[in-house]
């Protein structure tokens, strides 16, 4: 992966035209998808026009592909005609997956299996130990319907938490499922920062209007880059392994906390003014 996606956002692979729209809104990373939002009867041509798109791609965008489950034989030619420019892809997003036999079918690339099941979210831990997984997403809609519940950030708080447990164990980046009201933006930014402040590392878009309030919520502010630094510097500075910062207890945990911080707008902390 070229870095992890913050507001990843879900594009038909039968309106390819949208992805560039959507950069210009301030995507971050594009999945395409196969699935579904694809009707059976486009799924080929879909298939057809994403290779073409493909194999002319020269960007250093990320851009996913989310393909058709592949224990049905649309997504078993997804993987088959796709993984020929998996270059072009920096990584499968996999509905339905439930078990390491789903993931050992596929070429090597890089996976990022959609939690949407009750076996799934039960195998978590195996899915997300593979060696080709490097992030992991939530599929609310789906893993709600499956359990009768709503898709309310209380009703899936187990789920998210489970999932959080794994990606932390195994290093990997966190797509938290979509909001699905496309015209509430301020629902939605509450639910981003609570996505956040659980330990997701991003959040999926469904409409590109979603996409600035989704990163404003992820991203850390100029006060919080200017606090990183100082705490880092202050304890780099140290020779003692705790220190007090305006009034604060100052660790090591911390200083890591300060260090993914700037990480996410790309500043090296161990090179910071």
């Amino acid at each position: 992966m070229k870095k992890f996606p913050i507001s990843p956002i879900f594009v038909p692979a039968n309106k390819l035209d949208w992805i560039e729209k959507t950069y210009d809104k301030g995507a971050d990373a594009v999945i395409i998808d196969l699935e579904d939002s694809v009707s059976n009867e486009l799924k080929a041509d879909a298939r057809s026009n994403l290779v073409s798109f493909l194999k002319t791609k020269e960007s250093d965008r990320t851009l996913l592909v989310r393909v058709n489950p592949i224990d049905q034989q649309t997504g078993l030619e997804d993987i088959k005609i796709l993984s020929e420019i998996s270059s072009k892809i920096d990584a499968f997003v996999l509905p339905k997956i439930e078990s390491l036999e789903h993931l050992e079918v596929l070429p090597q690339v890089d996976l990022v299996p959609l939690i949407e099941t009750p076996t799934a979210l039960r195998n978590i831990a195996m899915l997300s130990s593979h060696e080709r997984v490097v992030g992991i997403a939530l599929g609310g809609a789906d893993l709600s319907a499956s359990l009768g519940s709503d898709m309310s950030w209380d009703s899936l708080l187990f789920a998210r938490s489970q999932l959080l447990l794994e990606a932390a164990i195994n290093n990997l980046f966190t797509i938290d499922s979509p909001f699905m009201d496309m015209d509430d933006l301020s629902g939605l930014e509450k639910e981003s920062i609570l996505s956040k402040r659980l330990g997701f590392t991003g959040k999926a878009a469904i409409h590109p209007n979603q996409i600035e309030v989704i990163t404003n919520s992820f991203l850390p502010t100029e006060k919080d880059i200017k606090e990183a630094k100082a705490i880092i510097k202050a304890f780099n500075s140290s020779p003692e392994a705790v220190i007090a910062y305006e009034g604060k207890m100052v660790d090591m945990p911390i200083v890591l906390s300060m260090e993914k911080r700037l990480k996410l707008v790309g500043i090296d902390p161990k090179n910071i003014d």
